[in-house]
């Protein structure tokens, strides 16, 4: 199985990334890290995600409060949103 990021969530970890980097030498790294972990959860697992929707899935991280919600499809997982928590909920379902 493999993974891609839909392009607005691509966008959303690159801002997110150079967000904590600014804050903290290294935090963005650190954020990065944790997205990954992530990502190789949902990979191993792909239904480990709570279920939000018929078809996403989200997985909520340990140490920053962001969640990524992606889907899965016979082989890819798309990860349709890296989300801080406190975004308004649902704003990423018309990313299909």
């Amino acid at each position: 199985m493999t993974f891609q990021y839909h392009p607005e969530a691509a966008k959303e970890l690159t801002s997110s990334i150079e967000y904590y980097e600014d804050k903290s030498e290294g935090l963005g790294a650190e954020f990065l890290d944790e997205i990954e972990e992530a990502i190789a959860q949902a990979l191993a697992h792909p239904q480990s995600g709570f279920l939000l929707t018929k078809q996403d899935r989200r997985i909520l991280l340990d140490r920053f409060p962001y969640e990524i919600i992606y889907d899965v499809s016979e082989s890819v997982i798309t990860i349709n949103a890296v989300k801080h928590l406190k975004r308004k909920p649902g704003y990423w379902k018309s990313r299909k």
